[in-house]
């Protein structure tokens, strides 16, 4: 019997602390957006609530795959090859990690998302067989697609694009940009889970930041921090498979979808941690790395300036971490 256990806009991040400098008031502002959940917290005089609300609609109709009129769905239905500046950017880093990843990292994985029923289509979930997932990595793989001059030009017209691996880091860092162009220079935006940090908080200390222990099934009313690490100028995201899974019998499938085979994920980890200056490419690299494994995941982390990964991992019946040597700068 097929069991599906999908626990939807639950953060993998916690936010200890949502202050700000007492030389600015404090606005907190939360919401929907993206089938998840907004929080953030600025220093301002100025309340631009308003202006988030327009910056949050405006990235949905670009790169939303649930809003059938939007940018991203009208590429997929191949009803239009332009981009605007949020598409090219999404389908530049896209690219940049696919490339960085030996093609583990891959936006257009879609049809076998879909397939699993982790993507935006519903229908009655089940376990493809290998004809049908043979069948639809023939559209897979982003050698299929060139972007040039603000166009996108498919070599395969049933090449579709998945967003959500990527999409809220990067709407992550479009409300950021925004607040670092309005001078506001401390604040914290965190969407589903993806998070950028600016500046302190109001004791004038950098952010912290509560990092999930991987407990299946856990939400806000249930669930513990594993380590805190604190941020000022960072993003961070972690990605984990202890949340959204199918299960038949004894057989779990998390919704991390290796798209060189089209079957979801299966190695030691448990959750990945990934810290970066900006929160596109924390969002799209831990995503990477709940597929790869640990050990290569680990060599890409050592490679990237800037870029440091805290890892859970399986170890026989046990648990065990493993982080970047540096890491444990982040540490209270």
């Amino acid at each position: 019997m097929l069991k599906v256990k999908i626990f939807l806009g639950l953060t993998l991040l916690a936010i200890l602390a949502v202050s700000c400098s007492q030389n600015a008031e404090c606005i907190k502002y939360s919401g929907p957006t993206q089938g998840t959940m907004f929080n953030i917290t600025y220093c301002s005089d100025i309340n631009y609530n308003k202006e988030i609300d327009s910056l949050l609609i405006n990235f949905s109709r670009s790169l939303s795959n649930y809003d059938s009129t939007s940018l991203i769905s009208r590429i997929n239905h191949n009803e239009t090859d332009s981009l605007d500046a949020l598409a090219e950017e999404f389908f530049k880093v896209s690219k940049e990690v696919w490339e960085n990843t030996g093609g583990i990292f891959d936006v257009s994985v879609a049809p076998i998302v879909n397939a699993w029923g982790f993507g935006w289509v519903r229908h009655e979930k089940h376990i493809p067989d290998s004809t049908e997932i043979n069948n639809l990595l023939q559209h897979v793989g982003l050698d299929k697609i060139d972007i040039s001059n603000g166009k996108i030009t498919k070599h395969d017209n049933d090449v579709q694009i998945i967003t959500n691996a990527i999409a809220q880091g990067l709407s992550v860092d479009y409300v950021s940009d925004f607040f670092k162009s309005k001078g506001v220079n401390n604040f914290l935006v965190e969407i589903g889970g993806e998070i950028y940090c600016s500046g302190k908080n109001a004791k004038g200390k950098n952010w912290k930041i509560g990092v999930d222990k991987p407990i299946e099934g856990s939400g806000y009313e249930y669930r513990e921090n594993q380590i805190v690490i604190q941020l000022s100028d960072m993003a961070v995201n972690t990605s984990g498979n202890y949340r959204k899974f199918l299960e038949e019998g004894e057989k779990k499938y998390g919704h991390s979808i290796n798209p060189t085979t089209g079957y979801p994920a299966e190695n030691e980890m448990i959750s990945a941690t990934v810290v970066y200056p900006d929160c596109i490419r924390a969002d799209a690299y831990a995503t990477a790395f709940m597929v790869m494994g640990a050990e290569k995941a680990m060599k890409i982390v050592e490679s990237i300036d800037g870029m440091e990964a805290y890892f859970i991992v399986h170890d026989g019946e046990e648990t065990k971490t493993i982080e970047s040597k540096g890491f444990g700068k982040f540490y209270e």
